[in-house]
């Protein structure tokens, strides 16, 4: 009876963990635009809580926007330390390197020239194998992901997210994986994507490299993919 009732207090350890982890696959923790801040005398408490918090927002940032820029705004202001990972694929060839996205990021979250927009709990990495195992090393809480939508990027997203909750378990060091949450994206932004910004910018520089100084109405369709102070090296980057 004693031994029944051991397997049976096993069993029951093993299938409550395990069932959270199928929950969170199954219903996915999204937030709709426009996000909001924990508000309300009650919130107090976890307002202060979350700014003890590291948080991981991982993507590719190809290239990095307007839509990945107010989204990580919203991660500084809410949270203590925000990461943003650029992971590496070593036998994967870019066009654009991690190392000149991540660059061009961090220019992005410089703020301009006056800094007024700067996040200064934001760094920006460049990470080989698995995030979440980095995320691990820097004592991060949350997992956050950038969508459009979710009925947009939701299939692939809930690939990452099965890697990402069941890889500590199978793959190693074996601890409880941190919680993903999906950030929709302002609908301003969701157009954004590399191949836009590719045609437009090689566009740009082909113009220049003709002699043309009067490239302003591709200049200013341009300044609503990304902020004007980094416009020259997204036109570098992506316009080859």
């Amino acid at each position: 009876m004693m031994i029944h009732l051991l397997l049976f207090a096993a069993l029951l350890s093993a299938f409550i963990p395990l069932s959270i982890l199928l929950y969170r696959i199954v219903s996915p923790t999204i937030l709709s635009f426009p996000w909001q801040l924990p508000s309300g005398s009650s919130s107090a408490s976890r307002r202060k809580h979350d700014k003890t918090k590291t948080v991981v927002f991982a993507g590719s940032f190809n290239p990095p926007h307007w839509g990945h820029l107010v989204m990580i705004r919203y991660l500084a202001e809410r949270y203590g330390r925000v990461i943003c990972c650029i992971g590496v694929n070593p036998n994967k060839r870019y066009d654009v390197t991690p190392q000149t996205r991540a660059q061009i990021l961090r220019d992005m979250l410089s703020g301009g020239d006056d800094g007024s927009t700067r996040c200064k709990n934001v760094q920006v990495e460049v990470v080989t194998g698995y995030i979440w195992r980095y995320a691990r090393t820097q004592n991060a809480s949350l997992f956050y992901r950038g969508i459009r939508t979710w009925s947009a990027d939701g299939q692939d997203e809930r690939q990452l997210q099965i890697l990402n909750s069941w890889g500590p378990l199978l793959l190693g060091p074996l601890v409880w994986p941190l919680q993903t949450i999906f950030l929709e994206g302002d609908p301003k932004y969701r157009h954004v994507s590399s191949t836009v910004t590719r045609q437009l910018c090689a566009k740009i520089r082909k113009r220049r490299l003709n002699g043309e100084v009067e490239v302003h109405a591709e200049l200013e369709e341009l300044t609503k993919l990304v902020p004007e102070w980094v416009m020259d090296k997204v036109v570098d980057a992506y316009g080859r």
